[in-house]
């Protein structure tokens, strides 16, 4: 697998960006509620600015370089990602951006960012593989004055500028009621889920499963409702065997819940196999991405009964990159972005918004 992607030339960008002496700005500005784009802050910012106290003000350039470690580009979602960041920073002529993939492995993610900071990167974005094999070299990066902004998945430390990214337990949450009230409404009293987790060790996996059993409970189930429980690392192809055996231990599962859309079809393309009638189970999943695969287009077509809108951050996390290294704004150290609920009665509006291959 090739790890590099190029957006932009990197050592074209670093010579034409060459740092003058002149400063961004002179101190660090307050953001204002209208950049928010629809998010809510959770943390507000860092009284002293998103960098250590002893680190100046970015230097005003022709060209910013912004390296991204992404944790991998297996997922639909995170090529997706990569793709909206790439877009957002072409509307920024002042910005290039350096992919690299980590393809899972918190080895290779490290040594992504220390080659990004030896490359003289302006400003770090990382979506972590996992949360702690990450937290130092983030760290590193910040405290040696690069600007981090951490995308999706949060760290054990605030050791960054800015961490964006939805409410995995707010979704979870959404997904667990949903569960329930589709089994209430069905006439499915013991409601048995199957639950196909993402990769162990990643804050999503964990809080989406968390937040998944607080909504079981405040649709009046119970954790004790999940009768199978496996991880398929985010990736379809080993969830089809992990469902697999879900549904050979219980063939009369109600409810299959998949951390992501492609878990959530690998399961159900392994209830096919098994000779079970997709249509007689609730398949839940959550990105719900515009694309022929996405989740949106699996629930008009009937394949996905709910999944969620996860939105990527990367526009955002270009825009608030942009707004660190050229306006010296101050961004709030955490931002969380909206979801929505993408169902049968809603579907087709969605999707209509999105823009996907079935819009109207």
């Amino acid at each position: 697998m090739t790890k590099k992607i190029l957006v932009g030339a990197l050592t074209t960008a670093l010579m034409v960006g060459s740092a003058s002496a002149a400063l961004a700005a002179d101190a660090w500005t307050p953001y204002s509620d209208d950049q928010l784009g629809g998010g809510t802050v959770k943390e507000d910012a860092r009284a002293d600015g998103p960098l250590p106290a002893d680190c100046p003000m970015p230097e005003a350039k022709d060209k910013y370089v912004i390296g991204m470690s992404q944790a991998n580009r297996a997922e639909p979602w995170r090529e997706a990602m990569d793709s909206q960041l790439a877009a957002a920073a072409d509307g920024y002529p002042e910005i290039e951006i350096v992919f690299q993939d980590a393809a899972q492995d918190n080895a290779d993610q490290v040594s992504d960012v220390e080659n990004l900071l030896i490359q003289g990167i302006d400003l770090l974005v990382i979506s972590p593989n996992e949360a702690a094999p990450l937290n130092d070299i983030v760290k590193e990066a910040w405290e040696d004055c690069v600007p981090v902004i951490v995308l999706d998945r949060n760290l054990v430390e605030t050791n960054y500028s800015m961490f964006i990214g939805a409410d995995n337990v707010a979704i979870g949450q959404g997904a667990g009621e949903y569960a329930a009230q589709w089994c209430a409404d069905n006439g499915r009293d013991a409601c048995k889920v199957a639950e196909i987790r993402g990769l162990e060790g990643a804050p999503p996996a964990k809080d989406r499963g968390d937040g998944f059993r607080m909504g079981l409970e405040a649709g009046g189930l119970s954790e004790d409702n999940i009768v199978f429980s496996q991880n398929a690392d985010w990736l379809r192809e080993r969830a089809v065997p992990a469902a697999a055996a879900a549904f050979q231990a219980h063939p009369d599962v109600d409810v299959l819940y998949g951390h992501n859309d492609p878990m959530a079809e690998g399961a159900y393309i392994a209830a096919q196999d098994a000779g079970i009638d997709p249509s007689q189970v609730l398949f839940i999943g959550i990105d719900a991405l515009p694309t022929p695969d996405g989740g949106i287009m699996s629930v008009l077509d009937g394949r996905l009964g709910v999944t969620f809108v996860y939105p990527t951050g990367g526009q955002q996390a270009i825009d608030w990159a942009a707004e660190l290294l050229m306006n010296g704004t101050n961004p709030p150290l955490w931002l969380v972005l909206p979801f929505d609920t993408v169902a049968p009665d809603n579907a087709q509006e969605v999707c209509n918004t999105f823009a996907c291959p079935k819009a109207e």
